[in-house]
């Protein structure tokens, strides 16, 4: 009986050893490449580059993508969108890290498709911070009250639209963020999206402006944001890979297009929310609180209108493209 107590225990310290290093931070795993111009001929995309040779334009007749030499992002049919890695140019030839084409441009070009049994009826929004947390503060506006109103006007957007709609928090309270998904997953909810309202601090500040829209790393790629260059193990959300990446992409291009929110990207992350999700989800950062047009329109029932308009549509798009019949 004592050895099988002893046995039983150095399990669950195995266990929780293992639990513990698939969350810590690691360096990013080595990165392969793709050349996009075989990718390009693979997937009947005509390729040019301009004159300077520093730029690589694959286009057919739904998409336009461009990569430039050197950047860590692209251009998708005028989206700014991040990628985990730089573009590399050897000679004439540029390569794109081969997971950047499988959880970004193939999930994105070929959406992945949902059983016509499992269809997208129910919504969870979280509207940032709350209770002692007050988000990011200007003066006397404070980020927690505006994204409860921001996820409010969603709430009701999103039930014209037809969906059913679970608030994670519906007053003024502080939830932990493990309690966030939890309460999603409870609620049997489809699809996640976390609401939130930027700031920058320093010299510069009122300058900055515009949309960004977040969903999960990969598994061992950089985050968008991470300038260390460090990777991270996987996570309950990465299940959701291709479904993330997509939804994120409908909903920035809907915000970049419906609102005159300036593109500051369509980007990953691993926030913590995002990291626990048991269904795709996203986080929004509605405008910079710092900026003075992008103030007004948080501030302004008109503008929060907009904004959930806006994500309300990116929700339906990204709807259509994964229910599409085979």
């Amino acid at each position: 009986m004592v050895r099988r107590s002893f046995l039983l225990l150095l399990l669950s310290l195995i266990l929780q050893v293992d639990a513990a290093n698939s969350r810590r931070p690691t360096r990013s795993a080595p990165v392969s490449y793709t050349d996009l111009g075989a990718w390009a001929k693979a997937n009947g995309y005509r390729t040019s580059q301009e004159r300077d040779s520093k730029e690589l334009n694959l286009t057919n007749r739904a998409s336009r993508l461009i990569f430039r030499a050197q950047a860590q992002r692209m251009s998708l049919d005028g989206l700014d969108v991040r990628l985990t890695a730089p573009v590399r140019q050897v000679g004439n030839s540029f390569l794109i890290a081969s997971r950047d084409v499988e959880t970004l441009l193939n999930p994105i070009l070929n959406p992945p498709r949902r059983t016509a049994r499992n269809p997208i009826r129910t919504i969870a929004i979280s509207a940032g911070h709350g209770g002692k947390d007050p988000g990011h503060v200007e003066g006397r506006h404070q980020e927690k009250r505006y994204t409860l109103l921001l996820a409010r006007n969603l709430q009701r957007q999103l039930i014209g639209a037809g969906f059913k709609v679970i608030l994670i928090r519906d007053v003024d309270a502080f939830i932990d963020l493990d309690d966030r998904p939890a309460r999603a997953a409870k609620s049997k909810a489809d699809l996640f999206v976390s609401l939130h309202f930027n700031g920058f601090e320093g010299p510069g500040a009122r300058q900055v402006s515009g949309a960004e829209t977040y969903c999960l790393t990969p598994a061992g790629a950089s985050s968008t944001n991470d300038t260390g260059n460090n990777g991270g193990g996987s996570y309950p959300g990465n299940r959701f890979n291709s479904d993330n990446i997509v939804l994120a992409h409908e909903i920035h291009r809907a915000i970049v297009e419906g609102t005159p929110l300036p593109d500051r990207g369509l980007r990953r992350a691993r926030f913590r929310e995002l990291t626990l999700l048991k269904m795709p989800g996203v986080l929004v950062e509605g405008g910079y609180m710092t900026h003075p047009t992008d103030a007004a329109s948080i501030y302004l029932v008109e503008g929060r209108t907009r904004l959930a308009r806006a994500i309300t549509d990116g929700i339906l798009s990204y709807k259509r493209l994964v229910e599409r019949k085979r």
